[in-house]
C-alpha cells in the first residue's frame, strides 16, 4: 500500500473517508450522505442524516498542539458557550458514551485521529462581505466570547497552548535557521529581530501586569465567521489557547485590508466596547500583537512540508517584512 503521505490530496481523502465512516460509528446517527467539504489541514465532512439534520465531522490533523487535551478543551469551551450565552456557536454532539472526542482510525491512515461531530452552521463567509457593519458586529461577537471567558475554566488537568511568548505552537521557531538563510539577509533578519523582541516586551507587561490570562479564540478572522442573514456564528475554535484579548484582537485585525483598515478598525473597536473596554493597555500595544501573528505565520509556512507553501515562502517572508517595518515605523520601533 503506497505511503498516505505519499498520496495526491484526492488519494489522501478517499482514506479519510473511510476513517469517517469508522469514527461515525460512535454516534446516534442515522447517515445518508457524507460528502468531503476540504481536506486542507484538517479533513472537514459534511453528514445529512435520514431525518433532515446536517452536521460537520471533523478529522483533526494530529499537528500543531492538537493533542487530546487540546480538542477537549475546545469541545468543552464551545458545550459551555452554547449552554450559557446567546451566541451561535457549532454545538459539540456528544457520542454514545457521552464524549465530545473520539478517536477513529482507518487502514492506510499512519495514526489513530481525533474526531469531533458539531452542529451545521449556516451562512456565508464574513469575508465575502466586509462593511463596517459587519465588522462592528464581529467586534461584539469577540466582546461577547471574551466576556464569557472571564468566568469560563476550562478543565484543570489539562494542558493548553499559552500565549505568553512569540511564538506559542509547538513547531520549531526555524526562521533563522541555515537551510533559510537566504530567505533572511541581514537587513532583513534584523526588521525580524526587531519585532520579534518588541511583540516580547509586550507579552513580559502583559505578564507583569497582574490580568489572568482566559481561553481566547486565536483565529478569528472573516474565514473563520459565517454570516447568515446578519447573524454571526464564529468557527474553527482549533488553535484556541490561554492569552489575553489584546492578542486575541490583534489575531483578528491583523487580515483586515491594508486600504481600509483604519475604518474597520473604528468599526471593530465600536462594536467591541458596546458591551466591554477595550483592552489596550497603551498606544500601539495591539499592533505589537498584529507583528507577532505576521511573525508566527513566516514560522508556519516555514515549517510546512507542503511543497505549495514552500513555493510562497519568499514572496510571504518578504511581505511580512514589510508588514513589520509599517508597524514599527508607525510606533516607533527602532
Amino acid at each position: 500500500m503506497k505511503p498516505y503521505s505519499a498520496l495526491t490530496v484526492r488519494g489522501q481523502a478517499r482514506r479519510l473517508r473511510e476513517l469517517a465512516i469508522n469514527a461515525l460509528t460512535h454516534y446516534e446517527l442515522d447517515v445518508v450522505r457524507l460528502r468531503l467539504i476540504t481536506n486542507d489541514m484538517n479533513g472537514i465532512f459534511r453528514i445529512d442524516t435520514r431525518d433532515g439534520r446536517k452536521f460537520i465531522l471533523r478529522v483533526t490533523l494530529p499537528e500543531g498542539g492538537h493533542n487530546l487535551d487540546h480538542v477537549t478543551a475546545e469541545m468543552d469551551w464551545l458545550a459551555a458557550l452554547a449552554r450559557n450565552t446567546d451566541l451561535s456557536v457549532p454545538r459539540p454532539l456528544p457520542a454514545r458514551d457521552g464524549s465530545l472526542v473520539v478517536e477513529a482510525g482507518a487502514s492506510g491512515v499512519p495514526e489513530a485521529r481525533l474526531c469531533e461531530v458539531f452542529s451545521w452552521v449556516d451562512g456565508r463567509d464574513l469575508a465575502e462581505d466586509m462593511s463596517a457593519a459587519n465588522i462592528s458586529k464581529l467586534g461584539e461577537l469577540m466582546a461577547g466570547l471574551h466576556i464569557h471567558a472571564l468566568t469560563y475554566h476550562p478543565p484543570s488537568d489539562l494542558s493548553l497552548l499559552r500565549f505568553d511568548r512569540v511564538f506559542p505552537f509547538p513547531e520549531p521557531v526555524v526562521l533563522f535557521d541555515e537551510q533559510f538563510s537566504p530567505l533572511f539577509p541581514a537587513a532583513r533578519r534584523a526588521v525580524y529581530e526587531r519585532a520579534i523582541a518588541w511583540a516580547q516586551r509586550s507579552i513580559d507587561t502583559l505578564k507583569s501586569s497582574g490580568e489572568p490570562m482566559r481561553i481566547i479564540h486565536g483565529d478569528l478572522h472573516q474565514w473563520n465567521v459565517r454570516d447568515a442573514r446578519g447573524v454571526l456564528s464564529p468557527i474553527d475554535f482549533e488553535d484556541l489557547m490561554l492569552g489575553w484579548p489584546v492578542q486575541d484582537i490583534a489575531t483578528t485585525l491583523y487580515y483586515f485590508d491594508s486600504k481600509n483598515f483604519a475604518e474597520l478598525r473604528a468599526a471593530f473597536q465600536d462594536g467591541y466596547t458596546r458591551h466591554s473596554p477595550w483592552p489596550e493597555r497603551r498606544a500601539g500595544e495591539i499592533d505589537s500583537f498584529i507583528a507577532a501573528r505576521g511573525l508566527g505565520l513566516a514560522n508556519f509556512i516555514l515549517n510546512d512540508p507542503n511543497p505549495a507553501w514552500r513555493e510562497k515562502a519568499g514572496e510571504f517572508i518578504e511581505r511580512v517584512e514589510k508588514r513589520l517595518l509599517a508597524l514599527m515605523g508607525r510606533n516607533n520601533i527602532s
